[in-house]
């Protein structure tokens, strides 16, 4: 049994979708059929199904290190594909309620991915096909986003250095998805709804776009694990 999840092999479904706050976990929860609370210590998970489908749903927290820990436990648990739906400040191309699919993160040197990954770049992509399938499902952009460890650092000047690069929203923890996803083999995705817009502070109930966003991933998965 890992350290934080406390779970057995069985518990967790072999697609799992990642969120940050628990209250979106729950939100997901509440649109499965027969959703069991496999865990509440520390990280929520529950796993249901929609459709058929066996679906387990994590919160795992905020920021990389966070994510780190329960990604590492989910794979010890069986994880095979993870998709992160989470939310992401625009640079100004996307307006709030918007859904971006990231195939690609920027973060900076050090922190949680040095210590995977000491003295090297890590491999800040996400799985190419899951990518594809969730563009297509959604019917949104993909494109790449920045993943920064502090939320209240943005300023002007941080907008305008990585919309001039390309960048289209930040956010805290995609970088981290995509680097273990290949570490630890498992399949990921990373599914974004602009929440802002970078210097805005926009305060909009998203629930029902998650909503949708959540069965329309759903369908993205009966397509890549037939």
């Amino acid at each position: 049994m890992p350290y934080h999840i406390r779970a057995e092999r069985g518990d967790v479904a072999l697609v799992v979708i990642g969120v940050g706050d628990p209250a979106r976990a729950r939100l997901f929860a509440s649109l499965m059929e027969g959703a069991r609370l496999v865990n509440e210590h520390r990280y929520p998970v529950y796993t249901g199904r929609v459709k058929g489908r066996r679906i387990t749903v994590a919160a795992h927290g905020i920021g990389g290190p966070s994510a780190a820990i329960a990604l590492e436990e989910l794979r010890m648990l069986g994880m095979e594909i993870f998709v992160r739906i989470g939310t992401a400040g625009s640079f100004g191309g996307l307006e709030v309620g918007d859904v971006l699919v990231a195939a690609a993160a920027a973060a900076p040197a050090g922190g949680v991915l040095g210590a995977y990954f000491p003295g090297y770049s890590p491999p800040l992509a996400a799985d190419p096909h899951l990518t594809v399938r969730l563009a297509q499902s959604l019917k949104a952009p993909v494109g790449y986003v920045v993943s920064s460890d502090a939320f209240y650092a943005e300023d002007p000047h941080f907008v305008e250095y990585w919309r001039a690069r390309g960048a289209a929203a930040v956010e805290m923890e995609c970088a981290t998805a995509m680097a273990l996803g290949w570490l630890r083999g498992f399949k990921t995705g990373c599914v974004l709804v602009i929440s802002n817009v970078v210097g805005r502070h926009d305060v909009v109930d998203l629930s029902a776009r998650f909503r949708d966003v959540f069965l329309k991933v759903v369908e993205a998965f009966d397509i890549t694990t037939q």
